[in-house]
């Protein structure tokens, strides 16, 4: 849980005539502050992966970026306060002062009362992703729930595991949030084995957006909770899963008749009866003829079953009892076999598994041991056991699976480290396939596994009884298990998300055959003590991350069995022992920890195929390797350090795929850039240019998120001046280059371009004028310019045919836009010059056409001195467009504005409408902060495709120009619509081209209006 940052300083009020150094002194305080509070956000983020149901609010993004920049500032300042004479400090004075406003606007920004994410179910009306309902039982089912939220406030759903309970409770979710009377107020929340009060509080609160780690007070936290939710007036809070009773205004949850609804999942009508439901729905079990017709759909069998597979197949489904769960994974395991003899053997098998669990209290399991046996081959077995290592209804990223399954040796060792990934994808699509787990999407919106928890209860089992596992994971553990939990022949031991603080002395009968052991996000834990690891000669894989331990302990040098070594996100973590004895190390995993220098003998690590050192929230310089360190490293497959190589190490590692990197000069760049053009490899890269790097700004320039997973070709230019050369090439004019500028190569197959605090000083003030190479980038996907000075424009099109002329020869002005073409994302913040996209000199053609053909997300953020977004001669090329998010720009007064006449040529304004412009795919439009936006069209814009539209803080506009559909001389809501976020002031004051334009679109304006 995140730590509150925000204590009171004990200093003097700040006083701008204080001395420079004690200004700085003063400064450096409140930066700590700032940096600590930034860390417990990233933190939040980061416990946010467990809850797909969340995404991080826009405004916490910005605060976060703002506060980076701000910390690199300071660290500049500080270095220049140092190096200044008498006649600069008043200036550096008056900057310190500046700063310090700066500090504590973020300070208290920082705070987030109402919590830094938004419930992405909520916020975009999405559902809950499940299978249809089968049945008159389910129909009855969900009716009856349906009219007893209109007559009580709490109701039991009931029935034996694998019934369907959940799928029904999903169902109801999805259907309520469509429901106007609860305003998008419907919370999902698993609740599972193990309960406790306090974790039940915090998972509400999770999804209520509501902050309540700092308070330790049951009493309190459920006060907080009733207040948050008696202010929503209704709402509905589906618990699912829940064993055990409780008292729910001990919790904090306040039901009353015509207000808040509880309805909760369990598998004992008891547990419904305790907690007082006042209405109870028995989810019974299918039909023979309804377990019958969902066998056959999941099977997929095209055409009529051959009598004897039908016969077979029949008392398949017969044998299931009823239960959805296990006629989808019976009939999973029965996909695409033909074979009469095939049947029979599976149905033989199915009766032995029965007759072998017949003493299992739970009727679905002989059914899912079946299914699990048939999937026959052994390492598609392990690699499904080992999911059960996880906690209950835990998202588990498919990389992060594939990554273990690569170093426990689960998997076909291929020739690359990218076809053991497709390899492992390949396994858990066919887990999928097989219904053994199930896809879900965390809250960055990326494809995840989970095991149902009737399918991980047998998994477990298995698990326990013929591997010799101890899985302990999300069992609230606030101490390591005691000496006769750790038996002599366990395997894998599994303690991932608990609140163990430390592993003490007194483990004394550990033996030694543990190979496996995990504590993966224990988030209090900060220390091992150093026998620990002295009884695990045979360990294999050790995974510390996300925890706060800060020192490994040197019994770690020994481990000569180690295979993988993850300590990704521990963040308090500056020391690593001696590694010159782990020899068989495959993966050492550094990312996001606070060490600053390469660990002593990573060099004798031979056998390493993966080493991530990349950081993201340090601004402690990190220590330069010696020459050669790498030279040894010749398996190296992904290679991610916060610092730079010679290219001649990187000449060693032939089987090199993936290389994250930075370079202090163009020479080392484009050697870089030569080398892997000749060898094609490393396939994916993201290299940064920074000649003035002192304090490690480029990781911080990567959210938390932003991971390399054989996916990127990014570069990054930092810090340049940036100049016309003779046009072959981009040219940088280097400030610590007497000799002046030299000329950058880019890879030809960059995917993004990201540019940060560099100056455009050229005749044309314009992107492609000043980096004519961009005219080579055809895969150029991504373009992001930020906190750069001088440039005005991305093109100018004066200058757009003699820079074409001197690249391209005889190719001609096309090819000069070919990049633009190409690019599907534009991300301009923080540029102080900057203008327009274009400029058109009067009498101009307009671009080739094609430009920005493919830009689907156009996104611009304080760029002050922009007046207009979007020339209406521009509208014909953005046929892809689908988002525009604009915020912060204080000049700003048209989103899209009519062309002036002597720019555009007479035959184009024929071409088109007076009043009306059409956005064919335009779903989001986001406009915030712009105190000066008086139109986002004069005329008419058609746009049936959009879905959000955002205008806050936007005083000075008077007018939706959206155009609606009108049937029988009424109008009616674009199909796509599902919200309209307005401050309720703007919304009352706006003016309406048709009396019922109000009306019809007041339905979709969230409430309550911010």
């Amino acid at each position: 849980m995140v730590i509150e940052a925000f204590s009171i300083l004990k200093e003097k009020v700040w006083d701008p005539y204080m001395g420079l150094e004690e200004k700085v002194e003063t400064l450096e305080r409140k930066v700590e502050v700032l940096i600590s509070r930034r860390k417990d956000v990233m933190a939040e983020v980061k416990d946010a992966e467990l809850h797909s149901s969340k995404r991080w609010k826009t405004e916490v993004e910005n605060w976060q970026s703002r506060v980076q920049n701000l910390e690199h500032e300071f660290e500049c300042f500080e270095q220049e306060v140092q190096q200044s004479s008498n006649r600069s400090r008043i200036g550096l004075s008056n900057r310190a002062d500046k700063i310090h406003k700066e500090v504590e606007d973020l300070i208290e920004q920082g705070k987030f009362s109402e919590g830094i994410f938004l419930n992405v179910n909520e916020e975009k009306g999405q559902p809950l992703v499940t299978t249809n309902l089968k049945g008159q039982t389910f129909d009855q089912s969900l009716r009856e729930v349906l009219v007893f939220l209109g007559e009580v406030s709490s109701i039991g759903i009931y029935g034996m595991g694998g019934v369907g309970k959940t799928t029904l409770a999903m169902h109801i979710h999805n259907h309520l949030l469509k429901e106007s009377r609860f305003s998008g107020y419907v919370y999902w929340v698993t609740v599972s084995q193990d309960f406790t009060v306090t974790k039940l509080q915090n998972d509400i609160a999770k999804a209520l957006d509501l902050y309540l780690s700092t308070e330790d007070d049951n009493k309190k936290r459920a006060a907080k909770l009733y207040q948050n939710l008696k202010r929503k007036e209704s709402f509905v809070l589906i618990l699912d899963d829940v064993w055990t009773n409780f008292d729910v205004k001990k919790v904090g949850i306040p039901l009353e008749i015509g207000g808040g609804k509880l309805i909760i999942t369990s598998r004992s009508v008891e547990v419904c009866d305790r907690i007082s439901c006042q209405k109870k729905v028995k989810v019974a079990t299918l039909s023979m003829t309804e377990s019958w017709e969902l066998f056959v759909e999941t099977l997929g069998h095209s055409g009529d079953l051959p009598m004897e597979i039908e016969e077979i197949a029949k008392r398949m489904t017969k044998k299931c009892d009823g239960l959805p769960l296990g006629v989808i994974t019976m009939a999973a395991s029965m996909r695409g076999v033909s074979d009469i003899f095939e049947w029979r053997d599976a149905f033989e098998e199915f009766t032995e598994s029965c007759m072998q669990m017949e003493n299992m209290n739970n009727e679905v399991f002989p059914i899912l041991r079946c299914s699990y046996n048939r999937l026959r081959d052994p390492r598609l077995q392990k690699c499904f056991l080992y999911c059960c290592l996880y906690p209950e209804d835990f998202k588990i990223e498919r990389d992060e699976l594939i990554r273990l399954f690569i170093v426990e040796e689960l998997l076909v060792k291929r020739n690359s480290r990218g076809a053991e990934f497709d390899q492992g994808h390949a396994v858990l699509n066919k887990l999928e396939r097989a219904c053994l787990l199930e896809s879900v999407v965390n809250y960055r919106g990326e494809r995840c596994m989970r095991m149902h928890d009737l399918v991980r209860e047998m998994a477990l089992q298995i698990g326990r009884d013929e591997f010799k596992w101890m899985v302990k994971a999300g069992a609230q553990l606030v101490k390591i298990p005691g000496d006769q939990e750790w038996l002599a022949d366990l395997d894998k031991v599994s303690l991932m998300v608990n609140d163990v603080e430390e592993i003490p002395l007194g483990l004394s009968y550990i033996r030694s055959r543990l190979t496996t052991l995990s504590l993966l996000r224990n988030r209090r834990l900060h220390h091992v003590v150093n026998s620990f690891f002295v009884q695990l000669p045979l360990l294999r894989v050790l995974d510390l991350s996300y925890t706060v331990i800060q020192q490994l302990p040197s019994s770690v040098s020994n481990l000569e069995s180690l295979s993988a070594l993850l300590l990704r996100f521990c963040d308090k973590l500056r020391f690593v022992p001696l590694l010159n004895k782990l020899k068989n190390l495959i993966e050492l995993d550094l990312c996001g920890t606070s060490i600053t220098e390469v660990p002593e003998g990573l060099e004798s690590l031979v056998n390493l195929r993966c080493l991530d050192m990349t950081r993201f929230m340090s601004i402690i310089p990190f220590k330069r390797p010696p020459i050669n360190m790498f030279a040894r490293l010749s398996n190296l497959q992904t290679l991610l350090i916060p610092f730079g190589v010679q290219v001649e190490d990187l000449e060693g590692m032939k089987q090199l795929e993936e290389f994250q990197g930075e370079f202090v000069d163009i020479c080392s760049f484009n050697k870089f850039v030569k080398y892997r053009q000749h060898c094609r490899q490393p396939r994916f890269f993201e290299i940064a240019l920074d000649p003035r790097i002192v304090f490690n700004l480029y990781p911080n320039l990567r959210r938390i998120e932003d991971i390399m997973r054989f996916t990127v070709k990014r570069v990054i230019l930092i810090h340049l001046v940036l100049t016309i050369d003779n046009g072959e090439m981009l040219s940088y004019d280097l400030v610590e280059e007497e000799a002046g500028g030299s000329v950058a190569l880019l890879p030809l197959d960059t995917q993004e371009l990201e540019i940060w605090y560099c100056d455009f000083r050229t005749m044309s003030n314009s992107l492609i004028v000043a980096s004519p190479s961009l005219i080579q980038l055809k895969d150029l996907k991504r373009i992001k310019i930020c906190k750069c000075h001088g440039i005005e424009c991305l093109l100018r099109l004066s200058n757009c045919k003699s820079t074409a002329e001197k690249t391209m020869g005889d190719h001609g002005i096309t090819s000069t836009c070919n990049p633009l073409q190409s690019v599907e994302k534009l991300d301009l913040k923080f540029l102080d010059d900057f203008t327009g996209l274009f400029k058109l000199e009067s009498g101009e053609a307009l671009p080739p056409f094609g430009t920005f053909s493919h830009l689907q997300h156009l996104d611009i953020s304080d760029c002050n001195k922009m007046r207009k977004l979007i020339p209406r001669w521009l509208l014909q090329y953005l046929v892809n467009l689908t988002v525009i998010d604009v915020r912060r720009c204080n000049e700003m007064e048209e989103i899209i504005t009519e062309d002036e006449e002597e720019q555009v040529s007479s035959n184009h304004r024929k071409s088109i409408s007076d009043d009306e412009v059409i956005l064919p795919k335009l779903r989001v439009l986001c406009l915030e902060n712009l105190p000066h936006l008086k139109s986002i069209y004069k005329g008419r814009v058609t746009c049936d495709s959009i879905e959000h539209i955002t205008v806050l803080s936007c005083r000075e506009l008077k007018r939706l120009p959206f155009t609606l559909s009108v049937c029988n001389g009424q109008p009616s809501t674009p199909p796509a619509l599902e919200s309209i976020k307005m401050d309720e002031s703007s919304w009352e004051s706006l003016e309406w081209d048709h009396p019922q334009y109000k009306n019809v679109l007041h339905c979709s304006v969230k409430k309550p209006m911010r």
